[in-house]
């Protein structure tokens, strides 16, 4: 029997949510649609692994608004997802769930759902999202294995969790030969190479310096840089090969001798699962602990660690990383630690709760009061009037968030003709005032000009006739403009005069 998943991931700082889902949902039955829906500038990644992907700006982006209006605006883009895509499971994955996704998971007739909800956040961090758990049908849990390091405030509910292995995208016997990932990657094969991966921006970029400057004391030893795919702009010395992110970047892993690396769930996991020798170092996050991973890697040899971007031992350790029989050492030591992927029995999970058969401890909260306390996202709610000053207040401040002086219609265009014509429609206007709605995943050029913009699904005619196509657009760009309402709208595509009237009509 045909089933339907809908996966929904919050932005983060990286392709974490993602790479999960994706890992799920690739292990599914081949009877299983699966959906993405995401708040990530990474949403091209998703359709370049073959899934379809539906794209929402995050809330404190350009033309945003406010955030009361952003989570009104995610909800009704969730009601419609719900609507047009029919799923017999939603999974959710990361650490806040926003009260519009709480308020359409917990109304009458909505889809029965889980939460992957990943452990070791900081001991500091709020529980107050724990609580929206109510809205759920089963959490889960992926696998860490600094989980012993652990003094975060899911550690409490893991009574209420299925608990998987670390899950990872990709499983042994889908890396590519050393030989062949480095061609692909314009690597030698035949020497030593190092690959940094720290991202990009603040005190980061003063650590990749430090650290590629360290590995340049080794004449013999290649070094390669990864550029992030959400970030532009990576200054590398003569010599470093620039390396523009390809995923899965775990596929190439087989051509790289040693690595730097953060110490993010997806690669702590991937580079021990897949024995790297790496040293990592802990980047700063609102609820992730990355220093108490890399701690837990140092402590048990699998893995080098400093103490954070900014550690004056960072050259130190590096040295020590290129020594060959330190890497030696960690490679061994990553080797014996158990094999498994829990992205198959996460998948598991799934389709039970599709099915109706889960046995995964009942956390879903049926209460009428507690709904409107903290899952619902009413117009009307317990929290309404600080919202409305605080979101007065954010928009004093950040001017760019503000409604949009001007809103670009870009859908049926071509992608060598897209930034032609929207530079050319914006003019002299101030980018950071302009919202551009396409159905293009050029997202990396629209950042870099610094637009806002919003994703239009483009759909397949074939299958749903231009005509049905067509409403939905209309609808779509009706959502997205709502409460928005920009001075001018244009259009630059195929789709100009009706799109044009419409957007005119909800701004006006």
């Amino acid at each position: 029997m045909s089933r339907k998943v809908l996966f929904a991931t919050s932005n983060g700082t990286g392709l974490g949510h993602l790479n999960r889902a994706m890992a799920i949902a690739r292990r599914l039955p081949a009877t299983y649609e699966s959906r993405i829906f995401t708040l990530s500038q990474a949403a091209p990644v998703v359709a370049r692994q073959g899934f379809e992907v539906d794209y929402l700006a995050s809330y404190r982006r350009p033309s945003s608004g406010t955030d009361r209006a952003w989570n009104l605006r995610l909800r009704a883009t969730l009601e419609a997802l719900l609507a047009d895509h029919d799923p017999d499971v939603v999974v959710f994955d990361g650490v806040h769930p926003y009260r519009a996704l709480t308020h359409v998971l917990s109304s009458r007739g909505a889809p029965p759902s889980i939460w992957c909800r990943r452990p070791l956040w900081r001991r500091d961090t709020p529980a107050a999202s724990l609580h929206r758990e109510g809205a759920f049908d089963a959490i889960l849990e992926p696998g860490e294995l600094a989980a012993s390091s652990d003094r975060g405030p899911t550690v409490a509910l893991r009574g209420h969790a299925v608990r998987v292995d670390p899950i990872v995208y990709l499983d042994p016997g889908e890396l590519l030969d050393r030989r062949a990932a480095a061609a692909e990657l314009g690597l030698d094969p035949d020497r030593r190479t190092a690959l940094v991966a720290l991202g990009q921006g603040g005190e980061v970029d003063a650590a990749v310096a430090r650290s590629l400057a360290a590995l340049a004391e080794d004449p013999d030893l290649q070094v390669a840089a990864l550029r992030s795919t959400i970030a532009s702009g990576l200054e590398v010395p003569p010599g470093v090969v620039l390396l523009d992110a390809t995923f899965p970047m775990s596929r190439y892993f087989s051509a790289f001798d040693i690595a730097i690396s953060a110490a993010g769930y997806n690669a702590f996991h991937e580079l021990i699962a897949f024995a790297v020798p790496t040293l990592f170092v802990p980047m700063s996050r609102n609820t992730d602990d990355q220093f108490a991973r890399a701690r837990w890697a140092d402590q048990h040899e699998v893995g080098l660690a400093v103490g954070g971007a900014g550690d004056p031992t960072l050259e130190e350790r590096v040295r020590e990383l290129r020594e060959p029989g330190t890497a030696a050492r960690l490679r061994e030591r990553c080797q014996e630690l158990p094999a498994g992927n829990g992205a198959t029995s996460a998948a598991a999970l799934v389709d039970a709760v599709a099915r109706g058969a889960s046995q995964a401890p009942r956390v879903r909260d049926r209460g009428r009061f507690n709904r409107w306390l903290r899952l619902s996202s009413h117009r009307v709610g317990p929290t309404l009037p600080l919202v409305l000053a605080l979101g007065a207040r954010d928009l004093l401040r950040h001017p760019e968030r503000r409604a949009p002086r001007l809103a670009v219609l870009a859908i049926g265009v071509t992608d060598d003709e897209l930034m032609p014509r929207v530079r050319r429609a914006i003019g002299g206007e101030e980018p950071g005032r302009v919202l551009v709605l396409t159905d293009s995943l050029r997202f990396a050029e629209l950042r870099e000009l610094g637009v806002g913009f919003e994703l239009i699904p483009s759909g397949d005619e074939d299958l749903h006739g231009p005509e049905t196509i067509a409403a939905r657009t209309e609808e779509r760009v009706r959502l997205l403009l709502h409460g928005r309402t920009p001075l001018r709208v244009v259009s630059v595509g195929g789709h100009g005069a009706g799109l044009v009237s419409t957007a005119d009509e909800v701004a006006g």
